[in-house]
């Protein structure tokens, strides 16, 4: 909304610009709530910056071929960054300290900031629309209340009042987004863009790209840091894999989409982060450290192939079924459900670790259970995607009386 209203160069800007200013907050804060609100404003950041970058390359790259394989760049960037995280966070942790951490995300802004001044032009022309209010309200209450839930539902219980208070909030909050959206003369979201089957495809489908290694990522750490023992530095080294397949795979993607389509490419990835998750129903008690870690790694260097080549996919399927005067709100609604595919996945893992039991086998056993439930799950979607995604058949012409 921002972009379509002021420009999406100056929305970037003003994004990398909140970045900097929290990150470095962050970086300063002396307490928990200073803390708090340094990671707001970093999360206020990547929430603007995410679909402005992705909305620019749509408007510089016109032709599908070279779109599809600038998206394949842009989302194996994104997906390194996102990623990158545990091996980068901890070794600066382990070095330097916690705060190290974020003088870094604030320099590396800082400078991503200055040549975007320096080495960009404005694309498009802004096109100023009222400001969506309720559907603002609505959907910022729907999907905090839907995050908070799922991130306390494994600590505080499931049948805790916070947590089902939170549920319900989300369930009321978005049945009345829906409602109101439907009615909006000028609507945050146009719910009409559901009513394009590849379009809901490739939303599903990143939701579901999100929901298994990232969830994964996050109690593998915690099972290697908590329960064998392992440094900060030396989990991140375990799951470094992970981004590096990104990287490789997602320009890659892109240019197999170029050439087949996203979706095959799509599918494929889907099926690949499924098999990578299988893999680690091998992950056993009792191996040789070196092999123990070796075999983590391979495995999330598979899924990290997956990931890249879903995420370039289904990203340029996305932009590809929304009209180009939607580019904004189609960018913005994929990065949102990508967040909540986040927030189900670490939900999803926590409750399937949680119900394994106490100790290093109830966990161990929780992993086994995740990984078999959520990889047949992305299994299962990879074939939805294949389905959803496939041309639909135009319809016959009828004969005119003067056809012979």
């Amino acid at each position: 909304m921002l972009g379509d209203r002021f420009g999406f160069r100056r929305a970037l800007l003003w994004g990398l610009t909140l970045g900097v200013v929290g990150a470095v907050t962050c970086a300063l804060a002396s307490s928990f709530p200073a803390l708090l609100v340094g990671r707001a404003l970093q999360g206020l950041s990547s929430a603007v910056i995410q679909p402005a970058t992705l909305v620019l390359l749509t408007l510089a790259f016109t032709e599908s071929g070279a779109r599809a394989r600038a998206i394949g760049v842009w989302a194996g960037v994104s997906g390194l960054g996102i990623a990158a995280g545990p091996l980068l966070g901890g070794t600066i942790i382990d070095t330097l300290g916690w705060s190290a951490v974020f003088w870094t995300v604030a320099v590396t802004a800082l400078v991503t900031l200055t040549f975007t001044l320096g080495r960009t032009r404005a694309l498009g022309t802004p096109s100023p629309r009222p400001i969506d209010v309720p559907g603002v309200i609505l959907a910022a209450s729907a999907l905090a209340s839907l995050a908070y839930g799922l991130s306390q539902g494994n600590v505080l219980g499931w049948g805790s009042a916070p947590v089902l208070g939170c549920l319900g909030l989300a369930a009321v909050t978005s049945a009345l987004f829906l409602r109101t959206e439907g009615r909006a003369r000028h609507p945050l979201v146009d719910l009409t863009l559901f009513r394009n089957r590849a379009f809901t495809t490739a939303n599903v489908g990143s939701l579901l790209a999100a929901f298994g290694p990232f969830g994964l990522l996050v109690f593998i750490t915690l099972f290697l840091q908590g329960t064998q023992g392992y440094s900060a530095t030396r989990a991140g080294l375990v799951t470094a894999l992970f981004p590096i397949g990104v990287g490789v795979s997602s320009p890659l993607g892109g240019r197999l989409i170029a050439r087949a389509g996203a979706r095959g490419v799509g599918a494929a990835g889907l099926a690949v982060i499924g098999a990578g998750l299988l893999l680690v129903l091998g992950l056993h008690l009792g191996g040789s450290p070196l092999g123990t870690a070796l075999g983590l790694a391979s495995e999330f260097f598979v899924m990290g192939i997956g990931t890249g080549l879903a995420n370039a996919a289904l990203t340029t399927a996305t932009v590809s079924a929304a009209p180009a005067a939607q580019a904004s709100q189609a960018s913005s609604v994929l990065s949102a459900m990508r967040q909540v595919g986040v927030a189900l996945g670490i939900a999803a893992w926590g409750a399937l670790v949680a119900r394994g039991g106490g100790g290093t086998p109830g966990f161990l056993n929780g992993l086994h259970a995740g990984a078999a439930v959520i990889g047949t799950l992305l299994l299962i979607g990879a074939g939805g995607v294949w389905l959803g995604l496939a041309p639909r058949a135009a319809a016959p012409s009828r004969p005119s009386l003067t056809d012979k």
